[in-house]
């Protein structure tokens, strides 16, 4: 689903740029997004692990989130392709360890853990959600690496620079 969505939202980018991009629940510019008061949103930045933002998209209908994505992609044959990176904002209880149903088989076991001093949790190989006041933030990379890596860049959108250093707040 994540794929198809990014897929035409990939789309989207190349035609427009990242100003604006056509979408359910409005698309965001940078300023938008500073201004955004629903919840608390963290972006990685202009640029992380030399890929550029390339698109920030609002999602108001099934879900609720924010995504700031990062890079590009190739599509395939069939039309779809995920961008190398994305950053998902969620209102605080809609996204939680909670979540995951692990009587339904397939389900991704969470692994707790601590990043940047608040509570966290790896969800498979490529996947870390960051639980902080007021949101979940969730990075999608492809390695835990990468997406550790991306965590450490993470900054409240409001800040034009990353602090250098401490807990993850905004």
């Amino acid at each position: 689903m994540r794929v198809l969505a990014l897929a035409g939202a990939l789309v989207a980018v190349a035609a427009l740029g990242i100003d604006r991009l056509g979408g359910r629940g409005g698309d965001l510019t940078l300023e938008q997004a500073r201004a955004f008061e629903e919840f608390p949103l963290y972006y990685a930045g202009d640029v992380v692990e030399g890929l550029a933002l390339t698109a920030l998209l609002e999602r108001d209908d099934s879900a609720r989130y924010v995504s700031f994505v990062y890079g590009d992609c190739t599509p395939s044959s069939d039309g779809g392709c995920a961008s190398p990176t994305e950053v998902q904002v969620w209102p605080a209880g809609a996204r939680n360890l909670g979540s995951y149903d692990l009587s339904v088989p397939g389900t991704p076991v969470p692994e707790p853990t601590r990043i940047r001093g608040v509570p966290a949790a790896f969800v498979g190989d490529g996947q870390l959600e960051l639980y902080v006041p007021g949101a979940t933030v969730v990075v999608f990379a492809h390695d835990r690496e990468r997406a550790l890596a991306i965590a450490n860049e993470l900054r409240c959108v409001r800040l034009r620079a990353r602090p250098k250093d401490g807990p993850l707040t905004c």
